[in-house]
């Protein structure tokens, strides 16, 4: 398995989504302190990695983008004994410049990934800063953007108890738009999640399951179904000796950029009630798909 590398590019955003979780939301970086970052890194990096952009909303730090991932492959390719398997960009999906779009299309190890949460209503707390507009329209606009220039659209759905019952429904909808890499979350912080959202939840996966296993969605690929995050993953995150959130690995090799005294690492190796909650029903959703390909002779 290889290590992933999140690499923050700003903590600004265009969205106030009502479920987000993250406080600093002003934060600029420098090209000086994204480089630094990459260039210790690098040098603790294992012979492969992965790569994740994220912010706040990165694209709107494309600039930043570009550069990092051009100065990872010029490295790579002078020091072959390491290499970067692919890069993503995880997205809220509403911005996305011609430039970009044509530059990911070129450069086909970059990844997009869009945050959003199925239809219209199963996204309705999903929402503009600036005039509150569900932003299901534009992202959906952007999806069609990017497969007809020939990227494979990933997305990812965050779910809570206001949504959790239209699973099935915006897994249709993402579908029928044609995206067939779907990721699906639960929400972790900033809504209470009860039995009655994980009953459902299982519910609603064992009904994608049977749909993907007996060709109704053919093709379509759940992350979830794939596999757990094993328990042995740590996210850690590594911040500048001045509190700034520079980047995060996931703790998968035992001596990298988080042993480095320039650094301030957080490793977060003692789950909470909820995070072991989510866990659960992860795995129970998982194995339920197991027992149905049993079923279906997959």
């Amino acid at each position: 398995m290889y290590e992933q590398y999140v690499i923050h590019v700003t903590r600004e955003c265009n969205m106030a989504c009502k479920y987000c979780y993250e406080t600093d939301k002003t934060t600029v970086y420098t090209w000086e302190d994204v480089r630094g970052f990459i260039d210790n890194m690098l040098e603790a990096a294992p012979a492969g990695f992965q790569v994740e952009f994220l912010g706040g909303e990165p694209m709107l730090r494309w600039d930043l983008i570009q550069k990092s991932y051009e100065y990872i492959e010029e490295y790579c390719y002078t020091n072959p004994v390491k290499f970067c398997d692919s890069y993503s960009i995880t997205t809220n999906g509403t911005i996305l410049p011609q430039e970009a779009l044509d530059y990911i299309s070129s450069n086909k190890k970059i990844l997009w990934y869009a945050s959003m949460d199925g239809t219209i209503f199963a996204n309705q707390l999903r929402l503009m800063k600036k005039g509150g507009k569900n932003s299901h329209d534009i992202v959906m606009e952007n999806i069609q953007r990017v497969r007809d220039a020939g990227i494979e659209p990933h997305v990812h759905i965050v779910t809570h108890p206001y949504n959790v019952g239209s699973i099935w429904e915006s897994i249709e909808h993402l579908y029928k738009h044609g995206v067939r890499h779907i990721g699906v979350g639960t929400v972790e912080k900033t809504i209470v999640i009860d039995d009655a959202y994980c009953k459902r939840f299982l519910e609603e996966m064992n009904k994608v399951s049977i749909s993907v296993l007996s060709g109704e969605f053919r093709g379509l690929e759940i992350g979830l179904f794939k596999g757990v995050k094993p328990k042995s993953d740590v996210r850690c995150y590594i911040r500048d000796k001045d509190g700034k959130l520079l980047g995060e690995s996931y703790g998968r090799v035992e001596s990298d950029v988080t042993e480095n005294e320039e650094y301030d690492v957080m490793r977060c190796d003692d789950p909470d009630r909820i995070s072991h909650f989510i866990y659960h029903i992860r795995e129970q959703a998982y194995e339920g798909h197991q027992r149905n390909m049993r079923k279906f002779n997959v």
